[in-house]
């Protein structure tokens, strides 16, 4: 059986957008909504905090060919 992991990178933040070459932290989960769900609560941290890194979604990579869907 096929399994599906869902990749979210947390960047820098430079020049008011997130700098997608530069990986500071990477998570797995296994549902896109949880994915969606950390990403909100990681961006409204950082927010409140004021730093200036923010949790982008990459995607659904399939576990066995490591193909990003």
């Amino acid at each position: 059986m096929t399994k599906y992991v869902h990749i979210v990178y947390v960047h820098p933040v430079e020049n008011g957008e997130p700098n997608l070459h530069k990986v500071k932290e990477e998570k797995e989960f296994e549902s896109h909504f949880n994915a969606l769900t950390w990403v909100d609560i990681r961006n409204g941290r950082a927010e409140q905090k004021g730093e200036e890194l923010r949790a982008v979604y990459l995607g659904r990579v399939n576990d066995a060919t490591g193909e990003l869907e």
